[in-house]
C-alpha cells in the first residue's frame, strides 16, 4: 500500500529548547541546529523536527534572506506535551488519552473500530477509532523508515514480519519495515482508485510517515489500529477576515486565503512565503505538514478544502509544506488538496493524503514512485501561515 522506502536519511532531532521529557532522543547524536527556533503560537502540537536541510541534505539552519530559510525547524509550535499512566498516553494539548501499547493483529477497518468501541481500559468504556486528523496529531517528524518510527517513543509499535506481504499485490516494493499502516475512522469521501461504490478509509503509516487511504472490506486490507477516546479533536473553526486572510480559532493560526496560483520547487515556495506581505503582515512562513494537514476537509475531495472560506486556484493542486521528509532529505512533504494521483490519473490515494516527493528537479531520480506509480510533482503550491 505504500511506496518504496528511498535511502535513509540521518535522523532529525528535537529542537534543544524543548524540554527533555523521557530521555534522550533517538537520533541525538544529529547536531541540534534548530537552535535559535522562532516561537510560534499555535495549538496542533509540533513535528519534533529540529534540523535544516537543503536539497541534497543536513546543513547549518540558514539565516533571514538566505536560501532554504523558513523551513519547519526555523519555527518552534506547541512542544509535545504527554503524560503515561496505566498504559494511556494523555496528550495535554489535545485533551486526547490515547492507548500505549501496539496491537500487533492487524485488522479489517470494522473489526478495528469494534475492537476499540469494545476496550476496557483504565477504567475507560469509552474507547474509540480515532479520526486521521487525531491520528496525525501524534506523528514525528524526526522518523525515518528502519531506524525510527514516525511516532513518539512513548508509544509502543513493532514492525510485522515477513508474513505480512505473502498476499501484498506491491510486495516488490514493499519492506516489512515499512508497513506500519493505522487505521483512522475517517472515510474518504471520493472513490478508492476512482472505483465507484469502494469505501475507504484514510490511514497512518507510523513506519514511513505517509496518510493514504485503504478499502474498508475485506481481510487482505488488515491494518494496524490504536485507540483513543476524549472530545473529538481536529475540527476548524474558521473566520474570514475580509482581509484575503483566514484565522483558524481552534489552531490559533492565520492562513492566506488563496493562493496566488503558481506552482514553484520546495526552496521557491519557502522564499514565497518569507517574503509575502498581506493584510499588513510581513511574517509569513509556509507551514509544517501537521499545520497543513489541519485545514484538510475531509468530507470533500474536489478539492479536499472548505471552499466557503478557501479559494484553490487548481482544483488539482498539491502544496507544499515546510517539513523535510525523513527517509529521503531530498524530498519534502506536501498535502494533496486535489486528488492523488499515479502517473496513469488514477486517484490512488485520496484527496487529503500527505506524500512527499523531490525538493527540485536537480534531484529527481524516476518518473514515478512506488508500486502504486505515484506521480512526483517537483512544482507545487504554497499556502502561507501567520
Amino acid at each position: 500500500m505504500d511506496g518504496p522506502t528511498a535511502p535513509p536519511a540521518p535522523l532529525t532531532s528535537n529542537r534543544s529548547s524543548a524540554p527533555e521529557r523521557h530521555g534522550a532522543p533517538l537520533g541525538a547524536e544529529i547536531a541540534k541546529t534548530g537552535d535559535t527556533a522562532r516561537s510560534v503560537k499555535s495549538r496542533i502540537p509540533d513535528t519534533q523536527q529540529g534540523s535544516c536541510f537543503d536539497t541534497r541534505g543536513m546543513i547549518e539552519c540558514p539565516r533571514p534572506g538566505e536560501a532554504f530559510y523558513g523551513q519547519d525547524a526555523q519555527y518552534a509550535g506547541a512542544e509535545p506535551n504527554y503524560a503515561v499512566h496505566d498504559g494511556v498516553i494523555s496528550d495535554r494539548i489535545t485533551g486526547l488519552m490515547w492507548q500505549q501499547a501496539h496491537n500487533a493483529a492487524r485488522l479489517s477497518w470494522p473489526a478495528a473500530r469494534q475492537a476499540c468501541e469494545q476496550l476496557t481500559l483504565a477504567g475507560y468504556r469509552d474507547w474509540r477509532l480515532p479520526g486521521i486528523k487525531e491520528l496525525f496529531s501524534i506523528a514525528d517528524f524526526r522518523g525515518s523508515v528502519g531506524r525510527r518510527p514516525y511516532l513518539d517513543d512513548l508509544f509502543e509499535i513493532r514492525e510485522p514480519d515477513a508474513s505480512i506481504l505473502r498476499n501484498d499485490p506491491f510486495a516488490s516494493t514493499h519492506a516489512t519495515d515499512m508497513m506500519g499502516q493505522t487505521w483512522s475512522a475517517t472515510i474518504y469521501s471520493g472513490d478508492h482508485w476512482d472505483r465507484k461504490g469502494v469505501e475507504a478509509a484514510f490511514f497512518m503509516n507510523f513506519l514511513d510517515g505517509h496518510i493514504k487511504q485503504a478499502p474498508t472490506a475485506g481481510n487482505r486490507n488488515a491494518l494496524f489500529y490504536r485507540c483513543v477516546r476524549g472530545e473529538a479533536w481536529g475540527d476548524n473553526d474558521f473566520i474570514d477576515n475580509g482581509d484575503g486572510t483566514v484565522t483558524d480559532r481552534a489552531s490559533a493560526l492565520t492562513w492566506q486565503q488563496s493562493d496566488d496560483g503558481r506552482a514553484r520547487d520546495w526552496q521557491q515556495a519557502l522564499a514565497y512565503c518569507e517574503t509575502l506581505d498581506l493584510a499588513g503582515h510581513d511574517d509569513w512562513r509556509l507551514p509544517n505538514i501537521k499545520e497543513l494537514q489541519s485545514i484538510v476537509d475531509y468530507t470533500r475531495h474536489d478539492p479536499a478544502i472548505d471552499s466557503s472560506v478557501f479559494q484553490q486556484q487548481n482544483r488539482r493542486g498539491w502544496f507544499w509544506s515546510s517539513t523535510t521528509h525523513g527517509d529521503n532529505i531530498q524530498q519534502a512533504d506536501y498535502i494533496c488538496f486535489g486528488k492523488c494521483t499515479s502517473t496513469e490519473g488514477v486517484d490512488v490515494h485520496g484527496a487529503g493524503a500527505q506524500r512527499s516527493d523531490p525538493k527540485t528537479a536537480s534531484v529527481q531520480r524516476r518518473s514515478f514512485q512506488g508500486g502504486q506509480h505515484d506521480e512526483i510533482r517537483v512544482d507545487n503550491y504554497a499556502r502561507c501561515v501567520r
